[in-house]
């Protein structure tokens, strides 16, 4: 039987390739959700991302999250720490996906769904945290001098990718638009889940006028696949050469 053996070229081109179903599912996860329960099941849109578990979109919610937790636990990044929050990150999304969140119709919750709600809470919160940090680590640049003579402060700040370009370091036009890109998902990330926990303190009938859990939600998630998308070259006939 012969066996082949993939060439370092076929190599990147799959883990890109990668990169862009994982930015595909990000993506396209809120709109398929929602598209998908008003048109071939019912008109009533649930408050959060997290609801549809308790939907007929069900298999998809739990799916898309299994898939991009995966991904994101066999990830290898550039460095030890790109695995651990890219690993961090996969296990949130697993532990989402198998921790519901609250019934949100149950008029009264037993103890074991209060909970895996606290539980899907604290998942989820990881999940995005990691992704955000990730999206703001893209914008290293490897390989990177050491950093030594640099204090604590430096060093975390380093770790979340917030130190910025090596002093001298010369970058393409193409990876200056990258990092633009990828500054913007990882604000966008912060906010949006700023503003989802903002909203949960408005009145009621504010709440109510429309579903806004739900709608910052989304665009933290179609951040974090805009971004993966944009790793994986995906956009890369739009941008600046390399």
């Amino acid at each position: 039987m012969r066996t082949r053996s993939p060439s370092a070229n076929e190599l990147i081109i799959s883990y890109l390739t990668l990169r862009k179903a994982i930015g595909w599912i990000g993506v396209l996860l809120p709109i398929v959700l929602i598209v998908g329960q008003v048109i071939f099941f019912s008109r009533v849109i649930p408050g959060s991302v997290s609801d549809y578990y308790y939907t007929h979109m069900r298999n998809i919610f739990v799916g898309s999250l299994c898939a991009i937790g995966v991904f994101l636990l066999s990830y290898e990044g550039y460095d030890d720490w790109d695995e651990r929050i890219t690993g961090l990150a996969g296990l949130g999304a697993i532990g989402t996906a198998f921790s519901p969140t609250t019934p949100p119709y149950a008029a009264v919750l037993s103890t074991g769904q209060q909970v895996v709600g606290y539980l899907h809470i604290t998942f989820a919160a990881l999940t995005f945290t990691a992704l955000a940090v990730m999206s703001f680590r893209f914008t290293k640049t490897y390989p990177e001098p050491a950093p030594g003579g640099h204090g604590l402060l430096w060093r975390i700040l380093d770790v979340l990718g917030l130190t910025g370009t090596p002093t001298g370091t010369a970058l393409t036009p193409g990876k200056r638009t990258r990092n633009r890109i990828y500054r913007i998902c990882g604000i966008s990330i912060v906010v949006s889940l700023a503003l989802a926990v903002l909203s949960l303190l408005l009145p009621h009938s504010i709440q109510n006028a429309a579903p806004f859990v739900y709608i910052f939600e989304s665009t933290a998630i179609i951040a974090f696949g805009l971004s993966w998308f944009v790793k994986g070259e995906g956009l890369a006939r739009f941008l600046p050469s390399t």
